[in-house]
């Protein structure tokens, strides 16, 4: 499992962080943390469009999204 800390930053970066850590790992689990929708609806659109599967949970304003 690959843990991405996106917290505090905006778009793109955060999507760009995931790209990148799906990219290295290949087939491995990526959790991606950010504290904004905004990034977490592009991430979420990300992996619908590489066809894998994404789950969003929200605590205390935070977004952890595991995708794979």
């Amino acid at each position: 499992m690959v843990t991405v800390d996106a917290k505090g930053l905006f778009c793109p970066e955060p999507l760009m962080m995931t790209q990148d850590a799906l990219k290295k790992n290949p087939g491995e689990q990526v959790v991606v943390e950010v504290d904004s929708a905004t990034p977490r609806d592009n991430i979420l659109r990300l992996a619908r469009r590489k066809k894998l599967n994404a789950t969003v949970d929200e605590k205390d304003g935070v977004f952890t999204i595991t995708i794979g």
